[in-house]
C-alpha cells in the first residue's frame, strides 16, 4: 500500500510530494495531464517541449481539450431562473499538465497581508458576501513563506520595500540572492514569451522544477495522464482507502493509500469531492460537505486594466510579462465611493506594470478590431501600435466570497470519461464592480502622468472579469474551525475524514488582492509538515 497519494502536480501538490517523500513517505503523484518536461526527475538536465510559440495556446497544448473535457457556466441570475447552463467550453482552465499553473505563470510571488487573514474582524461584514476570518494568522504562515521563497529562489531587497507593505507582511529575513541558478535552471534570456507560456529553457522557477523534480529524485513516483475520478472510503465512511483513476490507456485503476492529498485546483478539487459522494451521512452531498459549502465561495480576482499609448517604442513585450508592481491601491478605502455603493469599504490589490502584446495577438487585433487586410494590415504591423507602443498597468483586485458563486456537477454534460463536468455559477458582487470603477480612474491617472504617453484607456472588470477568462481560482472548500461552516480544518484535513487533505487554492477563505500561488505553496508545506509529524516550523531546508 502507498503511504500517500497526491492528486495534482501543480503548486500545492508538488510541494506536498517533496515534503512527504523527504519525511519517508512512499508517494505517488497522479496528474491528469501530460508531462511536457523530458528528463524531469532524472539525473541529467530537464528538457522542455515548449517554444516561443503563440500557436500552442490555440491547440490546447498545455490545457485540457475543451471538446473532450468542457466546463459549463451560468450567472447567479440564470441559476435563479432555472437555466442549467448558458455556456459550454473553456471556463477559466488552468494548465492540465505536470507542473500545473506554474508551467506558464509569470512568477510573481507576493505574500498575503495580515489584514487578508482577518477581514471580518478588521473590517466587518459586507452585504451579500460570505466574509469570514481565516482559522490561522499571517504569523502562522510566515515561516513557510520564508521557506518557499528560498526554495523557489525569490529575489528582492527587503530594504527597498515600502514600509506599508512590510507592516502588513513583515519579514524576519532578507531575500536570498542565489549567486547562480540551479544547474537545471539557466538564466532568463528575456525572450518575451513569459506569462501564459511554458519556458523553452526552464529558466523560470516552478512547482515542477523546484519541487517535483527533487521529489522524484528522492523516490516519489509520477503518473501522468492519470485522471482521478473518485476517492474511495472505508466501510464506515471515516477515512479514505485509496483513489480510483483512469490511466493513460483508458483503464480504470485503483491505488490504495494511507493518506490522500488533493491538489487539483479549486474547481477540479471541488468536482472530485462531489463525485466521491457516498451513502454515509456526512458525505451524501460530497466529501466533507456537512456544511453545504463544498463548491461554494468560488472566488476569481477581478482585473482592471489601464492601457497607455506612447509616442515612441517602449518594447513592453520584451522580458518578463511584469517587471514592476505597486501596493499603493490595496486598501481598504472607506471614502464616499464606498458609501455611494452601499458598502462599508472598497479594496483593490497589487498592480502589475508591463505586459505588451505579442506578434500574432497584434495581427489578430488589427484584423478583427479594425477590419484590416492586405496592405493596410501590413502597414499596421510595421508601425506596431499595439506591440511596440503600448504598455499597461493591471490591478489584481480582491473578489468577495459568495454562497451563490460555486462549482457543482452539471446535470446534463459529461466529459470524455463519462463523468459530469464542473458547472460554474458566478456573478460579480457590487464590491468588485465599485472597486474596479473607483480604482480604474487611479490607474488611468498613473498612465497619464507617465512621460511620453499620448493616450490611455481603462478596461474595467466588467470587460475583463467573469467566469470565462480570469486567471486565479480560489475558494470552493474553505478552511475553518467549525465543520458546520467550512469544508476542511485549519490544517487542510477534510471534515469527517481522518486522512484526506486539500493542498490548493480551494481552501482559501478570502481572495486577498495578491497572486495566490505563494500562499498555496506555503499552506501546502505547513499541511505536509504537520502530516509528517515534523512540527509547524521551518524544517531541514532552512528559511530565507
Amino acid at each position: 500500500m502507498t503511504s500517500a497519494i497526491v492528486i495534482g502536480s501543480g503548486a500545492g501538490g508538488s510541494v506536498a510530494a517533496l515534503e512527504l517523500v523527504r519525511a519517508g513517505f512512499d508517494v505517488v503523484v497522479l496528474e491528469k495531464g501530460r508531462n511536457l518536461l523530458p528528463g524531469l526527475g532524472g539525473p541529467g538536465p530537464v528538457g522542455s517541449l515548449f517554444g516561443n510559440d503563440e500557436v500552442k495556446g490555440g491547440r490546447y497544448f498545455e490545457d485540457q481539450d475543451i471538446v473532450l473535457e468542457p466546463r459549463t457556466s451560468r450567472t447567479q441570475a440564470e441559476a435563479n431562473q432555472g437555466v442549467a447552463r448558458s455556456f459550454v467550453g473553456d471556463v477559466n482552465t488552468l494548465p492540465t499538465t505536470v507542473g500545473g499553473g506554474t508551467i506558464h505563470w509569470d512568477a510573481k510571488t507576493p505574500r498575503f497581508w495580515k489584514q487578508d487573514f482577518a477581514g471580518l474582524s478588521l473590517f466587518g461584514p459586507v452585504p451579500g458576501a460570505n466574509v469570514a476570518d481565516w482559522p490561522l494568522s499571517y504569523e502562522d504562515l510566515a515561516p513557510f513563506y520564508d521557506e518557499i521563497e528560498r526554495r523557489l529562489g525569490v529575489q528582492g531587497d527587503v530594504a527597498a520595500m515600502p514600509a506599508a507593505t512590510l507592516a502588513q507582511a513583515p519579514r524576519r529575513h532578507q531575500f536570498v540572492m542565489p549567486p547562480n541558478p540551479p544547474m537545471y535552471a539557466p538564466r532568463c534570456n528575456s525572450c518575451g514569451f513569459c506569462s501564459g507560456f511554458g519556458c523553452p529553457i526552464n529558466a523560470r522557477g516552478s512547482a515542477a522544477l523546484n519541487f517535483l523534480h527533487p521529489a522524484i529524485r528522492a523516490g516519489a513516483e509520477l503518473r501522468p495522464r492519470a485522471f482521478a475520478f473518485r476517492i474511495d472510503l472505508n466501510a464506515g465512511g471515516t477515512a479514505a482507502r485509496g483513489v480510483s483513476y483512469v490511466d493513460e490507456g483508458g483503464k480504470v485503476r485503483r491505488e490504495e493509500a494511507d493518506v490522500v492529498i488533493v491538489a487539483a485546483s479549486a474547481m477540479e478539487t471541488a468536482r472530485l469531492l462531489l463525485l466521491s459522494a457516498t451513502s454515509h451521512a456526512p458525505h451524501q452531498a460530497g466529501l466533507g460537505n456537512r456544511s453545504g459549502q463544498l463548491g461554494a465561495n468560488l472566488m476569481f480576482h477581478f482585473f482592471t486594466l489601464a492601457v497607455a499609448s506612447f509616442a515612441s517604442n517602449v518594447h513592453a513585450w520584451r522580458g518578463p510579462a511584469s517587471t514592476f508592481t505597486l501596493d499603493d491601491l490595496v486598501g481598504p478605502f472607506r471614502g464616499p465611493e464606498a458609501q455611494a455603493a452601499g458598502l462599508p469599504y472598497l479594496k483593490g490589490g497589487i498592480c502589475e506594470v508591463g505586459a505588451g502584446v505579442l506578434l500574432l495577438a497584434e495581427a489578430q487585433l488589427y484584423a478583427f478590431l479594425q477590419g484590416l487586410i492586405g496592405a493596410p494590415h501590413k502597414d499596421a504591423m510595421r508601425a506596431s501600435g499595439f506591440r511596440e507602443h503600448l504598455a499597461a498597468i493591471q490591478l489584481v483586485g480582491e473578489d468577495m466570497p459568495q454562497l451563490g458563486n460555486r462549482v457543482d456537477l452539471d446535470p446534463g454534460i459529461r466529459d470524455v470519461y463519462g463523468f459530469p463536468v464542473p458547472r460554474i455559477t458566478h456573478s460579480s458582487h457590487p464590491f468588485e464592480l465599485a472597486s474596479s470603477e473607483h480604482l480604474g480612474g487611479q490607474l488611468a491617472a498613473i498612465c497619464n502622468a507617465t512621460p511620453g504617453v499620448v493616450a490611455s484607456q481603462i478596461l474595467p472588470t466588467t470587460t475583463l472579469g467573469g467566469a470565462l477568462g480570469t486567471a486565479h481560482i480560489m475558494g470552493t472548500a474553505r478552511m475553518g474551525d467549525d465543520a458546520s461552516s467550512s469544508v476542511v480544518d485549519p490544517w487542510g484535513r477534510v471534515h469527517d475524514l481522518d486522512n484526506v487533505y486539500l493542498a490548493d487554492g480551494s481552501v482559501f477563505v478570502s481572495a486577498g488582492g495578491f497572486n495566490p500561488t505563494l500562499t498555496i505553496m506555503a499552506l501546502s508545506l505547513r499541511m505536509a509538515r504537520h502530516l509528517a509529524g515534523r512540527g509547524s516550523g521551518p524544517g531541514d531546508a532552512g528559511s530565507s
